[in-house]
């Protein structure tokens, strides 16, 4: 009997310096720091939909009518007197995403700002078609460049309102409340500036987006929503710095593009239309238009994607390197009443 007390004694003591070391290590860390670890843990998350930082091409080389996501409806591309006159196809091959970097700013008590960017790398791939006067034949001529993209967003976390008994986990006390639009930039080379986007939906909704990283909307009322099978028009104000502008056959000096969802797996782009000059501003305009087939309530996200002809009609790398500039925004998609 003296024993078993004995042994009993020993494992209660064992058990209270266990339970001790495991509560003064969770303690090491202040409720503050556990706040913004649980915040870190959230925007790192690459399954977050709001925060979601594709979109844009991820082609196969080997494929090139299947890779590079699918043109929507009929694409041709303009003539443009250069070394590559008749390209046929073009897209981003990303080698590498890197690890989402953010720095963290509690702006209040209850609220906390984080700016999230990432980096992508890999190549821009051009498919150029070649014909063979003498012998009547195509082949398909590839020109790589070496990309670089910069996407950039910002995000406010607000502390939950919650029960007493809910506050005691501090990693759990804040939720996502706004995201900006991204803002995706070639690096180093950069000469295009997507000045205003404004988009028109035939259903009603109607907006224009000048700031994209400093404009916020909240989660979910702010969101672009769209019902399933209407249009949706896009006008985009673009200028463009480059002192080699290469306009092609219609006075374009960019190639303007949006990306946007067929489903929750797979992305299509549309080609925009140049509309011309704006008077006031000398800025160019392109227009598209696109109808949304999208599973409804989901969210979906897309992106406008401005290019600079020199990019892909010339294979010359120092005057016409990657250059990019592009902006994205999330949208729902919901059924009509």
């Amino acid at each position: 009997m003296k024993r078993f007390l004995i042994g009993f004694t020993v494992t209660i003591v064992t058990l209270f310096l266990i339970i001790g070391c495991e509560k003064n290590t969770s303690s090491a860390l202040s409720d503050e720091q556990l706040e913004i670890s649980g915040i870190e843990d959230m925007v790192l998350d690459e399954n977050n939909e709001y925060l979601i930082d594709w979109g844009i091409d991820d082609g196969d080389e080997n494929n090139m009518f299947d890779g590079f996501s699918t043109f929507a409806s009929a694409f041709s591309l303009p003539k443009v007197m250069t070394p590559l006159n008749n390209v046929v196809r073009f897209g981003r091959k990303i080698d590498k995403r890197f690890p989402r970097t953010i720095v963290v700013r509690r702006i209040s008590p209850d609220s906390i700002l984080v700016a999230v960017e990432r980096v992508l790398s890999g190549k821009f791939v051009i498919f150029d078609k070649i014909t063979n006067s003498s012998t009547n034949t195509d082949t398909i001529g590839i020109t790589r460049k070496p990309l670089r993209h910069i996407v950039k967003r910002k995000t406010i976390f607000v502390k939950r309102n919650v029960t007493d008994a809910e506050f005691r986990f501090p990693r759990k006390r804040f939720r996502l409340a706004q995201v900006s639009l991204t803002l995706g930039k070639s690096k180093p080379v950069n000469t295009i500036r997507l000045e205003k986007i404004s988009i028109k939906s035939a259903s009603g909704y109607d907006t224009t987006f000048t700031d994209p990283l400093n404009t916020m909307l909240n989660i979910p009322e702010d969101l672009p929503t769209f019902i399933k099978g209407e249009k949706v028009t896009i006008t985009v104000l673009v200028s463009n710095s480059s002192t080699n502008l290469l306009p092609d056959s219609t006075g374009a000096t960019e190639t303007l593009l949006l990306h946007f969802g067929i489903n929750r797996q797979h992305h299509a782009r549309k080609r925009f239309e140049f509309k011309g000059v704006d008077p006031e501003t000398g800025f160019n305009i392109y227009e598209g238009t696109w109808t949304v087939h999208e599973p409804a309530y989901h969210l979906f996200h897309a992106v406008v994607d401005a290019i600079d002809n020199g990019t892909i009609y010339d294979t010359d790398n120092e005057t016409y390197p990657y250059n990019s500039t592009t902006w994205g925004y999330p949208y729902r998609v919901v059924l009509a009443k």
